[in-house]
């Protein structure tokens, strides 16, 4: 999602962080012989198995050989494989990195409801409920469909899209955090002015990033003691 595009369909997004990952990609070549659906995995993000299919759940990924419909026959599905195993848990672990940025907001969803037929933005508790599955192919938010295979399944929302959420800070607001995650990446390189300087630099950088006219004192010289001291967390007023 690193380009001036607002928005992308869902599916962009997932390929991008959850199948085109390194962490998934290294056991490509072991996982994959002659073995197409394995290769569609590796390539589409289709579920592993032979009767896989584009539609994740929001819960706990099905893994199994036969997707959401178990086969009439009671046939166990084959393991995977070692590299397909690892491959596999790397996926599962991105998708819950995944689900859970749409959840807290980090990911904005929008998407179309059936019943109106306009585009919303979707309220981010929804990606909390339970039984719901994601058709990530086609953007499609659904319910009912592994727990009701053979009846009725709704469609919650359609032709999903996401963009990164944008954090406005007020001007005025200084990211204290910020700039003590900043300068212990400066201390440990070794890169701090004298202590006596810092305390006009800090205040001279905090003045120009955040808008402000002046700075209390108090914070800035707890500040300097703590990050001269060697502290690793930041101090705060008590």
């Amino acid at each position: 999602m690193a380009t001036k595009k607002s928005s992308w369909p869902l599916y962009e997004v997932f390929l991008e962080r959850v199948i085109r990952i390194d962490a998934v990609q290294r056991h490509r070549a072991a996982a994959v012989t002659d073995d197409e659906r394995t290769a569609q995995f590796f390539d589409a993000g289709r579920r592993p198995g032979s009767f896989g299919d584009f539609k994740w759940s929001l819960d706990s990924p099905a893994a199994d050989d036969w997707g959401p419909l178990a086969p009439s026959t009671g046939e166990k599905p084959a393991p995977m494989s070692p590299a397909m195993q690892q491959a596999w848990d790397a996926v599962v672990a991105a998708w819950r990195t995944f689900i859970a940025e749409l959840a807290s907001g980090e990911l904005i969803a929008s998407g179309v409801h059936p019943a109106s037929g306009v585009r919303s933005e979707i309220d981010p508790a929804e990606w909390t409920r339970t039984g719901l599955v994601l058709d990530v192919r086609n953007g499609d938010l659904i319910e009912g469909l592994y727990d009701r295979p053979y009846g009725k399944h709704t469609v919650r929302w359609s032709t999903i899209v996401l963009r990164a959420a944008v954090q406005e800070r007020k001007l005025g607001t200084i990211d204290w955090d910020a700039e003590w995650n900043e300068d212990v990446a400066r201390r440990e390189k070794g890169q701090l002015p004298n202590k006596r300087g810092y305390l006009r630099e800090l205040e001279t950088r905090i003045q120009e990033r955040y808008g402000v006219f002046s700075v209390d004192g108090g914070d800035l010289r707890r500040f300097r003691a703590a990050l001269y001291r060697g502290d690793v967390v930041r101090p705060r007023k008590k």
